[in-house]
């Protein structure tokens, strides 16, 4: 009876020190932008196969500069072939040929859901942060992130501020979604109470915003929403009032409590009498 208790002890040992000795993948391929962000936010450039082409925009290197050393994919078939990676990062929204293509790789293929909010951020970093094997790295980002948030309950205004999101051929999203979500945490709140709704200058003025806020994703490159955002009309009614923040190409990542943290002191300067 001990001999066969012993024996079954050795068993576990034995396949406890086999998953332990699991391998971290070394060469990930990821197909979003979101999940680029969180890859280059928590490994190092030499485990990682290839990123999308957008890393290497001005708005995301600013932020992830580390990208500049790794290889960018288009998504396309050949391209994910011949990368051979061992692990690929996508989103739940695949075509069902894109789908049957991975599968071909031989790879593991990790859905990541996009994040909306800050319950959904720490989620999906600790769901990535696991399979890349990076567990430690992904508590650290989210210590940061909460770190951040409580600075931006410290610092909510009493009343909120009235904000609409330019500079997006009239969109102004709603208090839905991430940006939503950014607000309601800084202390402020869209001028759009539904999902989403587009406004001309006429209509935003009538609607009297107390701020102005720019997703900078794009900003500098040439566009046809540049003559919008700088109507005199605008110029001159939100001189002082016009904010620029980090959009982060809408990724719900934990650097984006560091962006709600920057976004929030601009505006509470911004109003200040």
């Amino acid at each position: 009876m001990r001999h066969g208790i012993c024996a079954a002890a050795a068993l576990l040992l034995i396949l406890g020190q086999g998953a332990a000795a699991q391998p971290k993948p070394q060469r990930i391929m990821s197909l979003k932008i979101c999940t680029d962000e969180l890859l280059l936010d928590l490994v190092s450039p030499d485990r990682i196969a290839s990123v999308t082409f957008m890393s290497q925009e001005p708005a995301a290197l600013r932020h992830w500069p580390q990208g500049a050393k790794v290889k960018v994919n288009y998504g396309s078939a050949e391209e994910i072939l011949a990368a051979k990676p061992d692990l690929i990062l996508t989103d739940p929204f695949m075509a069902p040929s894109l789908r049957q293509l991975l599968t071909k790789t031989g790879a593991k293929i990790i859905e990541v859901p996009p994040a909306e909010d800050f319950g959904q951020i720490r989620a999906t970093t600790r769901m990535v942060a696991k399979e890349v094997g990076a567990e430690a790295r992904g508590e650290q980002l989210i210590a940061r992130m909460d770190a951040d948030l409580r600075v931006i309950a410290a610092n909510r205004p009493a009343q909120p501020i009235r904000v609409a999101e330019w500079g997006n051929g009239g969109y102004v999203p709603g208090a839905s979604g991430l940006l939503g979500t950014m607000l309601k945490a800084a202390g402020a709140v869209s001028i759009e109470n539904g999902a989403m709704a587009y406004y001309d200058v006429e209509a935003l003025i009538a609607a009297k915003p107390d701020l102005l806020v720019y997703g900078d994703t794009y900003r500098g490159m040439a566009t046809l929403r540049s003559d919008q955002d700088n109507h005199p009309a605008l110029m001159k009614r939100y001189d002082g009032r016009r904010i620029r923040y980090a959009s982060l190409y809408g990724c719900g990542v934990p650097r984006t409590a560091h962006v709600t943290r920057q976004l929030q002191a601009d505006m509470l300067k911004a109003v200040k009498p």
